[in-house]
């Protein structure tokens, strides 16, 4: 019986620590179904995040000792997951491990050139920043050096000396509403960055393009089209598309109407489910795309918005046809504060 009881009790104990995470010389005993970025914020400790859906990376950690889940490690590349790190926001693990901050990436500090608004909730600020980056990558920006966001580059290193982001006025955000109504012009930011793989890689110039997004999606869209006509010469068809709920929230109409007035390879598409404006198509994007291409296979598929648009676009462009290898996705999630 006395063995029998210290049999249940080990269980129990082993139950109970196997997903421990020792941190900072201390332990913290993840709750069912927490992560390990969640379980730490608990504890009280300073653990920097972002977007809190594994896109951002601003909450990468490594782990020192013990396993670490495959799906933390989702969107790192090979070196990164060799060298144990991950991402704290969707790490559940089932043993305990030994993690530590990843070593802090030096921020920029820069001036902001320039703003304007674009809509009446989204602002384009242009930042005089020294970055080496690809057009379609994202940055985080950071407010009084502890709260971040991920703002995707509309920029073209080559084509413009300044890096360019558009950003959504929020409700209720930590970020937004101070880069949408306190930032100036002259003000200093610091960036860090960039991250992300959704940017154009030359290789068949002649393939066919379908890009499109939501919102300010069409930032990283714009940066990447920029970037594979102006600085890689595209040859093959380009169908760009971009919608929103309202035409009055759509932007860039001079902008790409020039760009594809000066390449005729590129189609630009602007469609909303409300549209007071003639230059804006009143449809359903997902349909709009399916009968603008039927048949993808063989095509490069850039797709930028909201997380659920993203999910729906890429399984009907690979129900299309298209390889799931030629789906680039930027998706944007909501931080969660």
């Amino acid at each position: 019986m006395m063995s029998s009881t210290n049999n249940w009790l080990a269980k129990l104990f082993a139950k109970k620590s196997a997903n421990t995470i020792r941190f900072a010389d201390s332990e913290v005993a993840l709750q069912d179904g927490e992560s390990v970025l969640d379980g730490l914020l608990r504890a009280g400790h300073s653990v920097p995040y972002g977007c809190r859906g594994g896109s951002c990376q601003s909450c990468m950690m490594q782990c020192t000792d013990g396993d670490v889940p495959p799906q933390a490690q989702q969107g790192l590349t090979a070196a990164q997951q060799e060298l144990g790190y991950f991402l704290a926001c969707s790490c559940h693990p089932s043993e305990s491990m030994s993690v530590a901050l990843k070593p802090a990436a030096e921020k920029i500090i820069a001036p902001v050139i320039d703003k304007a608004q674009l809509t009446a909730n989204v602002v384009r600020l242009r930042i005089k920043a020294p970055l080496n980056y690809r057009a379609g990558q994202f940055i985080n920006l950071f407010r009084n050096g502890a709260v971040s966001r991920s703002y995707s580059l509309a920029s073209v290193v080559g084509v413009d000396d300044y890096i360019e982001l558009h950003i959504k006025r929020v409700e209720g955000g930590k970020l937004s509403p101070w880069a949408y109504d306190d930032l100036s012009v002259g003000d200093e930011v610091a960036i860090e960055g960039p991250n992300g793989q959704c940017f154009y890689t030359p290789g068949d110039a002649q393939q066919p393009m379908l890009l499109t997004g939501l919102g300010t999606g069409l930032a990283p869209l714009y940066g990447i089209v920029r970037d594979a006509l102006v600085n890689h010469q595209h040859q093959g068809p380009i169908q760009l598309v971009v919608g929103s709920k309202h035409s009055d929230q759509l932007y860039l109409f001079d902008e790409l109407k020039a760009l594809s007035d000066n390449y005729p390879n590129l189609s630009v598409s602007f469609v909303a489910q409300q549209s007071t404006n003639p230059a804006v198509t009143e449809a359903d994007i997902y349909q709009y795309c399916k009968e603008l291409v039927p048949d993808g296979k063989g095509y490069k598929v850039f797709l930028c918005g909201a997380e659920s648009f993203v999910k729906k676009m890429k399984k009907q462009c690979f129900l299309a046809g298209t390889n799931m290898a030629d789906i680039a996705a930027d998706a944007f999630v909501p931080s969660g504060s």
